[in-house]
């Protein structure tokens, strides 16, 4: 009997014994629990399986060896003993406000104390019947402490002017595990995003986060080989269904779902929500992993802070930049790249520290989000941003430029007053995110050997070169491009290049010049 794919079973337990698929990753937790004591902390975007895993450590440390018959842990070495485990989901605590997470946290805890037979105080601290909860469980024996989206109440309250509070209470939480270190086997601990005022990190000093380790990189996702060995029987049926060639949908399945990477030498892993559903919905082509929760959070920030995105994926980030982020400072590079809106696409050892380059890891996530930030700089909707990018391939396909211009004045005169704070940087982010979704191939602030290029956009038949100014003159742009010879590394390809200098105005807020001109 075929296994069903599963993309919404957490627990190991129903995964098993319901028959579902699962991707045999038990050897890389074999590594984490072959350590006389480890305290470990690992974050991945959501839906790429952590609450699972969080599952499967709870079940090994119970010493559940017959669950894993079959998988490669249960033949590895290792004694199979049950401890104590407090396993935290603070997913599960509401956080509208400080009150109600402690509130919650204390249910959470108390939930804990009845599954391992201890009885609590009525303390109504969290983080006191935090303490009182490890203090009773360890005359059990050694604590294993499993803790799941450890930063839910920070990421939902990003810029709620309770921010502070929430921290604390969490502050306040978090640091029992520091004052029960000598009670510890195992630590582990995940969330999308690793806050740096968080007392986890900079109170554990024997704490390893493994998130960006070369040895985990591929435990969460599915390398390809995984795809073609548990699944390459399914993705065969599918293309022979719809009567396409397998070998280029296999290519076609991989520029959609593959394509994330956690450390810049490992292989790039798929998203297994977005693949399994690709799968159980027929092998229809879709925005999977968007559809399975809303990106408003990233947004928020985006447009809060005017982070300039696309300058984001066209710079070397340093190594240490992408460690973690602080609520009150947020930076765009770590903050995408661990939320999974970009992944690693290179890396370069230079002067003593790694430079990271950064891009979409797929199509899946490149064209949902592109939509999503077209929306949310013009506070327009997905359908209307839509209508809109269709008349733009249209007008690209015909070379009509007069169409191509109308476009864009219509999507930057709908750039709200609010977020008019740094129009330039806008109407850079709104003319490269239109191309980019029409699929086009458009390069922002291009370096050639005299100057920067604000963009090309290369059509399968034509290019166009495009310099922006702000209050001067389009014929100033035009001059530029051939004065700094921005078209020269294009001339040998035989296509049509059309010069277009555009200047934006301050006063009108939007084009109010385009020139053009053939060579």
């Amino acid at each position: 009997m075929r296994q069903s794919i599963t993309t919404s079973n957490y627990t190991f337990e129903n995964v098993i014994t319901g028959g579902d698929l699962y991707v045999d990753k038990t050897d890389f937790f074999h590594k984490l629990i072959s350590v006389n004591k480890g305290i470990f902390f690992l974050s991945r975007p959501r839906r790429f399986g952590k609450s699972l895993s969080v599952s499967i450590l709870k079940n090994i440390f119970k010493g559940k060896k017959e669950l894993f018959k079959g998988l490669k842990i249960y033949d590895m070495p290792y004694d199979w003993k049950s401890y104590p485990v407090i396993n935290l989901n603070i997913s599960k605590a509401p956080c509208e406000s400080a009150q109600l997470l402690n509130k919650g946290l204390c249910a959470i805890l108390r939930d804990n104390a009845n599954e391992l037979g201890v009885v609590l105080s009525d303390e109504l601290h969290s983080g006191l019947l935090f303490g009182e909860l490890i203090e009773k469980a360890t005359k059990l024996g050694k604590l294993v402490i499993l803790i799941d989206e450890y930063d839910k109440p920070l990421v939902e309250n990003i810029y709620a002017p309770h921010i502070e509070e929430i921290r604390q209470v969490l502050e306040n939480f978090y640091i029992n595990i520091k004052a029960s270190d000598e009670h510890l086997r195992f630590v582990f601990m995940t969330g999308v995003t690793k806050f740096s005022k968080v007392s986890i990190f900079s109170k554990l000093n024997n704490l390893r986060d493994i998130t960006m380790s070369e040895q985990f990189a591929t435990m969460y996702g599915y390398t390809q080989d995984e795809v073609e060995h548990y699944f390459g029987e399914r993705i065969d049926e599918l293309a022979d269904k719809n009567k396409l060639d397998r070998k280029e949908y296999r290519e076609t399945i991989r520029q959609w779902y593959n394509g994330f990477r956690f450390h810049e030498d490992a292989l790039t892993v798929y998203n297994p929500v977005s693949l399994g559903m690709f799968i159980n919905e027929g092998g229809r082509f879709s925005n999977y992993w968007f559809s399975t929760g809303s990106p408003s959070f990233i947004f928020k920030v985006l447009k809060k802070q005017h982070i300039d995105f696309f300058k984001t994926i066209n710079e070397q980030i340093p190594d240490f930049v992408l460690d973690s982020f602080d609520v009150t400072n947020m930076l765009a590079a770590p903050l995408l790249l661990q939320t999974g809106y970009l992944t690693i696409e290179s890396a370069q050892f230079v002067f003593n520290k790694t430079l990271y380059k950064l891009n979409f890891p797929n199509l899946e996530i490149e064209i949902a989000f592109e939509h999503h930030l077209l929306g949310m700089l013009t506070e327009r909707n997905l359908q209307d941003v839509s209508s809109e990018i269709v008349r733009l391939q249209m007008a690209i396909i015909a070379n009509d430029t007069a169409e191509m211009q109308s476009v864009l004045k219509s999507h930057i005169a709908a750039i709200p007053y609010s977020q008019r704070s740094n129009m330039e940087e806008n109407y850079q982010n709104i003319i490269f995110s239109i191309f980019r979704l029409i699929g086009a191939s458009i390069h922002n602030e291009v370096h050639i050997n005299k100057g920067r290029v604000d963009a090309i956009i290369v059509n399968h038949d034509h290019i166009y070169i495009f310099e922006y100014k702000m209050n001067q003159s389009a014929d100033i742009a035009i001059a530029q491009i051939k004065e700094k010879g921005y078209a020269t590394p294009y001339l040998s390809n035989g296509k049509p290049i059309t010069l277009i200098g555009i200047n934006f105005s301050d006063e009108e807020r939007n084009i109010v010049e385009w020139k053009e001109e053939e060579l």
